[in-house]
């Protein structure tokens, strides 16, 4: 009697082990937080014509450089009124992209539908180019100053070089920043759309006249 009591004592507990460890298994595939991808393309933005080129020299743009804390797609905020100087992430948004690589597409497609080259050239496209633009983000974040409003902020610096000779030509530092309609991701992201298109829209009215 005692030894099946034993036996059936062992059964139990092997069992309850196994219970365990298929729970714990099942908990690891829980699935992560779904996180929404914001990009900062303009919500609303009309449909553009590229316009005849005009220019004849030819630009490059260098792949677009950054800080490392901006080296990621995390959607990164600070609330001025409660603790400014710390960087917070949101845990259900990111973006599409790294902050560069997403001002990367911007500046590229509003370089080439300016008309003001005759092309222009990416980082890794072969051909010869007249100029080099580099351009370095350093900002890149939503601040909230109030738990209700806000601003999106995007700051950085553009190099123009002559390739004839690698020398540094000309350098501007630009910075941007657009209010928040609503204070969420949504909102932030919205913002930064409107602000990165000044950004870039002031980045390449100013490459144009360094040049002329």
């Amino acid at each position: 009697m005692n030894r099946t009591y034993r036996h059936h004592m062992g059964m139990a507990a092997r069992l309850g082990c196994l219970a365990t460890v298929l729970l714990a298994a099942g908990c690891a595939a829980t699935p992560a937080t779904w996180m929404v991808p914001y990009s900062i393309n303009p919500t609303h933005a009309a449909a553009v014509t590229p316009i005849k080129p005009t220019g004849h020299k030819v630009l490059r743009l260098a792949t677009v450089s950054t800080t490392q804390w901006l080296a990621t797609q995390n959607y990164q905020y600070r609330l001025l009124y409660q603790d400014p100087q710390r960087l917070l992430v949101y845990r259900d948004a990111r973006w599409v992209g790294t902050p560069a690589a997403m001002l990367q597409n911007q500046l590229q497609q509003q370089l080439q539908n300016s008309g003001q080259w005759r092309a222009v050239l990416s980082a890794s496209s072969s051909g010869a180019a007249s100029w080099v633009l580099q351009v370095h983000l350093n900002r890149f974040v939503v601040r909230f100053s109030t738990p209700t409003s806000g601003t999106a902020v995007i700051a950085g610096t553009a190099t123009l070089l002559s390739n004839a000779n690698s020398q540094v030509v000309a350098q501007q530092h630009f910075q941007y920043s657009a209010p928040l309609v609503q204070a969420s991701a949504a909102g932030g992201a919205a913002a930064m759309a409107i602000a990165t298109t000044h950004f870039v829209s002031a980045v390449r009215h100013w490459t144009a006249a360094v040049v002329q």
